[in-house]
């Protein structure tokens, strides 16, 4: 399970609380009223609220990040004014922070290249694929440093031999090509270009059901491959350049964010952490709107599969795993919409 952003808030429309009668109120000109309470249906809805615990009960998708240590990944990224922080140490820093953020929503795993100094890659993954992976991933860059070339494409190649090894995550399967630099160690004596081979290993696993976000950090004279890369990933971003980039560590962050936020599809079902007192007599919107309870489970919400998980149902669904709605509102005491 994993906890998502979505707000799910529960309010009371039920009686407003009296002092018994004769107990002092402070104002010894008002006396005290025997009148009974209106009825809730007459008051307010929503006066009262307070927040409960949600959950996504969806499974966690699996990521694994395919990270250029290549040498020039120590020089610092081209700026003016100029910076002096090594690339290595940006990208260390916007690493571990994503993962730390969303290490029991996603399962990371690290696989380096090159995995020696020179145009080596193997299919041992540095940090295998699972929950709660930040501590791995903090060692790793304690350990090691850039140096070597840039064999992307024998690196996204063992990328999709290791998850051949793994069972298939039907929460989804994704690699992050995170990189700095153009794709070398091509030809047989690993001193080519290897733009082309590059392409080809990315769509080999969208083509097994992996899809490829490309990252690109640092300035590109020729994004050309880059953008070819993330088309033939299945996952480019819009607009005009296809890939994600950054120059620096807000825009690496960014880029991070959107990425993570891009694997996780979210449930469409929540679960309370309290059944309302009474089930029949509630109101849920989504973002402000309100939303029909749909007992035959085709568009709206029901209570799905018990009385304490909510559950969205056709275009509300769809919604919600696009990332449309941001927040949900469940009010106990006012009746909604009913459809069938």
């Amino acid at each position: 399970m994993r906890v998502m952003g979505i707000v799910l808030a529960i309010a009371a429309c039920g009686p407003t609380p009296t002092r018994p009668n004769g107990a002092d109120d402070g104002d010894d000109d008002q006396p005290t009223s025997d009148a009974p309470t209106p009825p809730a249906d007459t008051m307010t809805c929503g006066a009262q609220s307070e927040n409960i615990g949600v959950v996504n009960l969806g499974d966690p998708p699996d990521l694994l990040v395919v990270l250029d240590r290549s040498g020039s990944m120590s020089s610092p990224v081209p700026t003016f004014p100029p910076t002096f922080t090594p690339k290595w140490t940006i990208m260390k820093n916007g690493l571990n922070t994503v993962v730390a953020a969303r290490d029991d929503q996603i399962k990371f795993g690290l696989m380096e290249f090159p995995s020696d100094d020179n145009c080596a890659s193997d299919a041992s993954v540095e940090v295998p694929i699972g929950l709660g992976s930040a501590p791995a991933v903090a060692s790793y860059f304690q350990t090691r440093s850039p140096n070597g070339n840039t064999p992307a494409h024998t690196a996204l190649t063992q990328a999709l031999a290791h998850f051949n090894t793994i069972p298939v995550n039907s929460a989804g399967r994704y690699v992050l090509f995170a990189t700095d630099g153009l794709p070398n160690c091509g030809g047989a004596a690993q001193d080519q270009a290897s733009d082309a081979e590059t392409v080809a290993a990315v769509t080999a696993l969208a083509n097994a059901g992996i899809p490829t976000y490309v990252l690109g950090f640092g300035s590109f004279a020729d994004p050309t491959i880059l953008n070819q890369a993330a088309i033939a990933g299945l996952k480019p971003k819009p607009g005009n350049t296809k890939y994600y980039e950054a120059s620096n560590a807000a825009e690496l962050d960014a880029a991070f964010q959107a990425i993570a936020g891009g694997v996780i599809v979210p449930s469409c079902s929540y679960q309370l952490a309290s059944v309302p007192p009474v089930p029949d007599d509630v109101t849920v919107t989504m973002n402000g709107a309100v939303v029909p309870r749909s007992p035959s489970h085709t568009d709206g919400w029901d209570y799905h599969p018990d009385a304490m998980t909510i559950t969205f149902f056709g275009s509300y669904c769809a919604s919600i795993q696009a990332g449309a709605m941001t927040n949900v509102s469940f009010v106990y005491g006012c009746p909604g919409p009913v459809i069938e």
